[in-house]
């Protein structure tokens, strides 16, 4: 169970950086293409799913 809350916590954190930096992408006319890749890499960083 302690791989479950750790994988949650790491979901969770993923989620959390992910959309504060894609309001700042929206913000700043980031391409999507770049934002679709940087989402990727804040995901692998964290090793956890996107399709979570």
């Amino acid at each position: 169970m302690n791989n479950s809350d750790s994988y949650d916590s790491k979901l969770s954190k993923a989620r959390s950086l992910a959309s504060q930096l894609g309001m700042f992408a929206e913000e700043n006319d980031i391409p999507k293409d770049l934002w679709d890749s940087l989402e990727a890499k804040i995901y692998d960083f964290y090793q956890v799913s996107l399709e979570s």
